[in-house]
């Protein structure tokens, strides 16, 4: 049982946090979120995702995969016990890791790990951590004001047209959630026109954009959106869906009317910006409950 105090919110004081850092500026903000609420926090930004730059103010170091043992031995050695993973990784062969000396013990774990899609692979990287005696939290645990709230973010609402392709992509998503392919498609002109796989969600978004220039797609007005939500059983401490700035121009530029998402289980970063970019493009953001 934790003897560690708590402040007037309750929240435990004297947490030592572990950042695992990814690409894009959501580890920033969540880094800063725990800080904010007093907590120790050391960054382990991943080589080729993560720039160490961005880390300037906090204790940062930079890791490869190949350096989990190195990273481990690190995080004991300052008493963490919680760790968060958070940003755009890549997903590596095992044939990349490059194991070191201290992380060659590890490899048949990951190895297992690997024998599957991106979920098997992140419930594996989880129960490592909690075997090493890290409780793993997520991202909302520490900055919920990044998660998509219920309704519209800017001045735009989707029209009819819009709320049914809504509806028909949730309902695509939660069919296609067994075959763990993908968490965002693109509905338009009454039909399914995309839906994301290893490419990942900007490089659907630009193939659907090509489909309008070239004529093959011709989106009504109001039509054509962008849904995004979580598998079901997705573990959302560790691959909880985002958007952001670069989603909404894409979707600009593709000439779809707007985006839907999951309330609650869809990062979106700084609402107020996005929003604005939103209403400036032309385009809804919804969240659904």
């Amino acid at each position: 049982m934790s003897t560690k105090a708590a402040d007037a919110a309750g929240r435990p004081q004297g947490r030592r946090i572990a950042v695992l850092a990814g690409r894009g500026d959501y580890p920033v903000r969540v880094a800063g979120a725990a800080v904010a609420q007093g907590a120790s926090v050391y960054v382990a930004v991943l080589t080729g995702a993560g720039d160490p730059a961005d880390y300037a103010a906090y204790d940062a170091r930079e890791y490869r995969l190949g350096q989990l043992g190195r990273f481990l031995d690190e995080i004991k050695r300052r008493q963490i016990d919680e760790i968060v993973m958070v940003g755009a990784l890549p997903r590596p062969s095992f044939g990349s890791l490059a194991p070191e000396l201290s992380t060659l013990k590890y490899l048949p774990h990951f190895a297992r790990a690997f024998q599957g899609g991106d979920d098997h692979l992140l419930r594996g990287v989880v129960s490592f951590f909690e075997g090493q005696g890290l409780r793993v939290v997520g991202p909302v645990d520490l900055a919920p004001d990044l998660v998509a709230p219920v309704g519209a973010l800017g001045r735009h609402k989707p029209a009819a047209v819009a709320r049914e392709a809504i509806a028909t992509g949730f309902n695509l998503l939660a069919v296609l959630s067994p075959f763990d392919i993908g968490q965002a498609a693109i509905i338009a002109d009454h039909r399914v026109v995309a839906v994301e796989a290893a490419e990942g969600t900007d490089a659907m978004i630009e193939r659907v954009a090509g489909l309008v220039q070239a004529g093959r797609l011709k989106p009504g007005k109001g039509d054509g959106v962008l849904v995004k939500a979580p598998k079901l059983g997705q573990d959302l401490r560790v691959d909880m869906p985002a958007i952001g700035p670069e989603t909404v121009a894409r979707a600009a530029a593709a000439g779809l009317a707007g985006i839907a998402v999951k309330a609650g289980s869809v990062l979106i970063g700084d609402r107020e910006r996005l929003a604005t970019l939103a209403d400036a493009s032309g385009l809804f953001i919804e969240g659904v409950a």
